[in-house]
């Protein structure tokens, strides 16, 4: 052990008790837990064949005890023999054959020929269609008599009404008395607006 002579002055006491911590944990050093052995375990090999084992020309081998080897067509049994269980077919689904699907066609354009009505008696049906061309009658001698001067938003509703007008007049000659009908009540109700 080396002694070293310092002076009393010049330390203060944080400074002596750090350095004497310091050498009791030098001196002590680590206290390392021995390693437990693993058990060696011997697996017999699948392989017919033992894989070469490539070795570095820079490594030297470290000298170690040998190890029986045990050769692979000896089973390794660590208990009494026990008969393996016999296992049980498992049915096969059949597997369902290919089915060719066409490939999609374009689906078809509705016929607009067909019109879907309902069962209406022929008298209401004249009466319906005479009140549409009397609304339509109404629609067009109320926008012929209109002598004033029209704003943006009455000029659009103007061409709303004789666009309705149009269009209730092609579906009274189509036959689709309904939908005339309500296009007229429409057209009717713009050229009514337009007239106050």
């Amino acid at each position: 052990m080396l002694f070293f002579r310092f002076n009393a002055r010049f330390v203060s006491t944080r400074t002596v008790t750090g350095a004497a911590l310091s050498l009791a944990l030098l001196a002590s050093g680590c206290h390392k837990q021995p390693s437990r052995a693993v058990p060696v375990v011997l697996v017999p090999t699948i392989e017919t064949e033992p894989q070469p084992v490539p070795q570095s020309p820079q490594t030297t081998p470290i000298p170690t005890q040998q190890i029986p080897a045990i050769p692979p067509s000896t089973p390794v049994h660590n208990g009494p023999k026990s008969k393996p269980k016999p296992r049980k077919p498992v049915p096969r689904k059949p597997v369902p054959p290919e089915v060719v699907k066409p490939a999609p066609s374009k689906p078809n354009a509705p016929d607009r020929s067909v019109q879907i009505t309902a069962d209406v008696p022929r008298a209401a049906v004249l009466s319906r269609k005479q009140t549409t061309e009397q609304l339509l009658r109404n629609s067009e001698s109320n926008l012929a008599h209109i002598n004033r001067w029209l704003s943006q938003s009455e000029q659009e509703m103007l061409r709303q009404a004789r666009n309705y007008i149009t269009q209730s007049t092609q579906a009274l000659h189509g036959g689709d008395i309904e939908r005339a009908y309500n296009l007229a009540v429409k057209a009717n109700l713009l050229s009514n607006e337009l007239t106050k």
